[in-house]
């Protein structure tokens, strides 16, 4: 069994070019996921019901933005908490990233998200942390894919010297709270669009307002509007250019590889990519002998869970020190 230590880890992290994939179990502790859910959009009798449930998620999503719109405490604390593990998570790699010595790697970090909310956004609002969500413009904000290619420098006022600014790519590839679709186009959101009484109505009436929330519904269908619809293809397909870049690093967190459509991407570049390296934070304690992640077919994917109920909290803790100390003796089998 090949196995990985937490130096190997430190040194793959400071010299590879960054990306991470998150999934829901990061938003866990506010936004529950919706379990079954798929099998009930798939089924006519129960599609609506279903999309109502996605629905009150997503309309309990505002509340990153604006707290007020939180009435239960105990909700409340949840969301803090919530928000303070994003906090922690995003200033880890801000500061990881920004202390890089190699010149050969850049101070980017692709985020990948299946997650509509917005918690990612608004931690780097209020830390100060730069990133791009795929939006330009002022006024009108507009989305496009093309913008996640632009890079940023720091220029000095003395001597013109330049240097990278560290910079957070988010491509959000089942779309977002924030978006709204207007003209053919994606504008930017804060939520307002999204109406507040959804739930309250039925048939036609719900289906037309509810085919306005720009997001994939988690459905059959999923795939092929994934495929089919340019900004969600063009987004996979910066997931699966970035993956092929030499010495790639891919850190997985919250998702369970159940979207069939992204799991089929992965293990494509895993084949053709020997230089990429995947790191799989697994939430529960892996059964190697089912290995349903396919390991060992995969020699550049290593799975780490060192104990049961390994939660968003305990991987931030996690990563955080590995670059405090480190201890050969700590290493972790595939």
């Amino acid at each position: 069994m090949k196995s990985i230590d937490k130096k190997e880890l430190k040194e793959i992290i400071q010299s590879g070019h960054m990306n991470i994939l998150l999934g829901s179990g990061c938003s866990l502790d506010y936004l529950s996921t919706l379990r079954d859910i798929e099998d009930r959009m798939n089924v006519e009798e129960t599609r609506e019901q279903a999309q109502k449930e996605y629905y009150k998620q997503i309309q309990k999503s505002k509340a990153i933005l604006d707290d007020k719109l939180e009435t239960f405490e105990k909700e409340k604390s949840k969301l803090n908490k919530t928000k303070e593990n994003y906090d922690a998570f995003l200033s880890f790699w801000a500061n990881t990233i920004s202390s890089r010595s190699l010149h050969i790697v850049n101070k980017q970090v692709n985020i990948f998200t299946t997650n509509f909310d917005m918690f990612i956004e608004e931690s780097c609002e209020r830390l100060g942390i730069m990133y791009n969500d795929g939006f330009a413009g002022r006024i009108i904000q507009s989305f496009s894919s093309s913008n996640f290619n632009k890079i940023q420098k720091y220029k000095s006022l003395q001597f013109d010297n330049t240097s990278d600014i560290t910079l957070f790519n988010l491509i959000k590839v089942h779309g977002s709270l924030s978006w709204q679709e207007k003209d053919g186009k994606i504008i930017y959101s804060n939520g307002s669009h999204i109406p507040n009484d959804l739930d309250t109505k039925s048939g036609k009436a719900f289906e037309t307002e509810y085919n306005k929330i720009v997001v994939i519904n988690p459905n059959a269908e999923k795939h092929f509007e994934t495929v089919l619809d340019t900004n969600y293809a063009s987004m996979l397909r910066k997931f699966t250019l970035e993956l092929e870049k030499e010495n790639s690093v891919l850190v997985i967190i919250g998702f369970s590889l159940a979207d069939k459509h992204i799991k089929e991407l992965l293990y494509g570049v895993m084949k053709s990519n020997p230089t990429l390296v995947v790191i799989y934070f697994s939430f529960s304690e892996y059964d190697y002998t089912l290995d349903k992640l396919e390991i060992k077919k995969n020699p550049n994917l290593y799975v780490i869970s060192p104990e049961p109920d390994f939660t968003f909290e305990k991987t931030i803790s996690f990563l955080s020190n590995i670059f405090i100390y480190h201890n050969d003796s700590d290493h972790y089998e595939k």
